[in-house]
């Protein structure tokens, strides 16, 4: 399990980092740009992100799991990364070209669309898959940090009032094309040269295309949030930028179990390609106690905190995103759960029938109460969607599942409650004497910890004292390579 660990700070690092920076932009960004603007950039990059999905038709996932297969063999996974570098090419550029000759024609505030555009034309430089699937993270995670760093900085620099919308976009876009490109120089030292004659594409498409359709089933749900509450309020910007900035902290918070999950499908697809299922089964049993274990106080942190935490990081006229907030903060642990039945276990062993009808129950829910919801409730009513259509996800994979692991694998989380709770009282008696500001977060957020981690420690839980010597055994091991 140590490169497991070792890989799991690495892309924790690039989970929290993908999401923590653009956050940190957030209260400058909201009092500068203001609500509908960010509205404007978070409704088009939802239809962007659509054209990089159909794009790249699940390549990515698809990819990393084919390189993590195969292994050492050089030759093998040289041939494998250039089928499927052609047919991504092939599939971009019909996208790029919908995007241009189509959309843009007809949508409003078309330069941001334009420029958006640019992460559309970067997908074609992504190769970031075919390290994952080596299980190389590290140049991952020193990619993301320089140019999500540069990014950050030129927001400062460049964004000055709200009339930089284009200007905030343009800085977003490029940070993630050069991000993109920066990876390629590695691959001479990768791939080898493979016989033309020896290509071959078509054996790729009917996998693909299983890979596919829970992926769009998936960010169809996801993204069309935002794209449902725009047309369903009649183009209301500001409701588009309450439920996003909502998500955008609840998804940080989660970020922090997730980055596993990746780690977690080239291991797991690793050993069931060699056939041994007791190994990938312990795999994802110890993936459920990580995520318990975490999962309890963050949901519970996000819920308390949010009152507080709003007012003084989003600013004035953002009180709507508090509510959010707490309502979304059940995905915690619910998303948690899918990633681990999903991406963990589903998806490295090749169980897409599974996977696919699993996310688009979830899609369907969603699509059916955002409709009805929305017109309604606005950004509460969609994310009212969101939780059930994520409960869904979770219900129907356990069910699939039945015969490999059962939902009694959610007991042991119950241990972890009375710590939460402790943790989630504290916090409240605390933040009713502090005022809502930074400094009083992040005394909120340090008793907290202390609270939950001294209260699992008196309970004298094993896996959590396990955790605590692994992690920091593998940070000195970092520290010591450094």
């Amino acid at each position: 399990m140590t490169g497991v660990r070792k890989n799991y700070l690495y892309n924790l690092l690039t989970q929290i980092l993908v999401m923590i920076l653009p956050v940190a932009t957030t209260p400058y960004l909201s009092r500068v740009l203001g609500e509908t603007n960010l509205g404007i950039y978070n409704y088009a990059l939802s239809i962007v992100n659509f054209f990089i999905l159909f794009g790249c038709v699940g390549l990515n996932v698809y990819g990393q799991r084919e390189i993590a297969a195969i292994g050492d063999d050089r030759v093998g996974r040289s041939r494998v990364f250039y089928e499927l570098t052609l047919l991504r090419a092939v599939t971009l550029t019909a996208s790029i070209a919908v995007f241009v000759f189509v959309l843009l024609p007809r949508v409003d505030h078309p330069q941001v669309y334009r420029i958006l555009g640019i992460e559309l034309l970067g997908s074609l430089f992504d190769v970031g898959w075919y390290f994952q699937g080596r299980e190389e993270f590290r140049m991952q995670s020193l990619r993301t940090v320089v140019t999500r760093v540069i990014s950050v900085a030129c927001v400062f620099i460049f964004v000055r009032d709200e009339n930089d919308l284009e200007v905030f976009c343009l800085c977003y876009a490029l940070s993630l094309f050069v991000g993109n490109f920066s990876l390629i120089p590695a691959l001479r030292h990768e791939l080898c040269a493979v016989p033309k004659g020896s290509l071959r594409l078509k054996q790729h498409l009917l996998p693909v295309l299983w890979m596919f359709l829970p992926q769009a089933a998936a960010n169809v749900y996801t993204q069309l949030d935002r794209t449902m509450i725009g047309l369903l309020t009649d183009h209301n910007y500001a409701e588009v930028t309450y439920y996003s900035q909502a998500e955008k902290i609840v998804k940080l918070s989660l970020s922090i179990i997730t980055a596993i999950g990746s780690i977690m499908l080239s291991r797991v697809a690793a050993v069931l390609a060699q056939n041994d299922k007791a190994a990938a089964k312990a795999y994802i049993e110890k993936s459920f106690r990580f995520m318990l274990l975490l999962g309890w106080p963050i949901m519970v942190g996000v819920a308390v905190a949010a009152a507080d935490f709003v007012p003084w990081f989003f600013g004035e006229g953002y009180d709507e995103v508090t509510p959010c907030m707490v309502l979304l903060s059940p995905l915690v642990l619910i998303i948690s759960t899918s990633n681990i039945l999903g991406t963990q276990y589903l998806l490295p062993a090749r169980r897409m029938r599974a996977y696919t009808g699993s996310i688009l129950c979830g899609m369907a829910a969603n699509c059916a109460l955002n409709a009805v919801l929305i017109p309604r409730y606005a950004a509460r009513g969609a994310v009212a969607a969101t939780l059930v259509a994520e409960t869904t996800v979770c219900a129907v994979q356990f069910f699939l599942l039945r015969g490999d692991f059962s939902p009694r694998l959610l007991l042991p989380g119950w241990r972890y409650v009375p710590a939460a709770a402790a943790m989630g009282v504290s916090v409240w008696a605390l933040s009713q004497k502090l005022p809502g500001t930074v400094w009083a977060t992040a005394v909120e957020v340090a008793l907290g910890a202390a609270v939950y981690f001294g209260v699992t420690a008196l309970e004298r839980d094993p896996f959590f004292f396990e955790q605590v010597g692994s992690a920091l055994a593998a940070a000195k091991k970092l520290l010591k390579e450094k």
